[in-house]
């Protein structure tokens, strides 16, 4: 949670820049953050799914219709 912070507090200094330089340093600094960010989130969701589909195989195996 705290990255998105992080990403949404790099967007603010994007947008509160006042040159250039300071610009394109501040969106340096936010497209790193975002990569993370983002990584972040198809990890938590592949984890997700997988979690998702070990749930369902143990149902299966064990015959629970109420699960699947």
């Amino acid at each position: 949670m705290h990255k998105i912070k992080e990403r949404r507090d790099k967007k603010a200094a994007i947008n509160t820049s006042r040159t250039r330089a300071e610009k394109a340093k501040e969106q340096a600094k936010y497209t790193e953050v975002n990569k993370q960010v983002k990584r972040n989130i198809r990890t938590d969701k592949r984890e997700y799914v997988e979690d998702l589909a070990t749930t369902a195989e143990k149902a299966a195996r064990e015959g629970n219709k109420t699960i699947v």
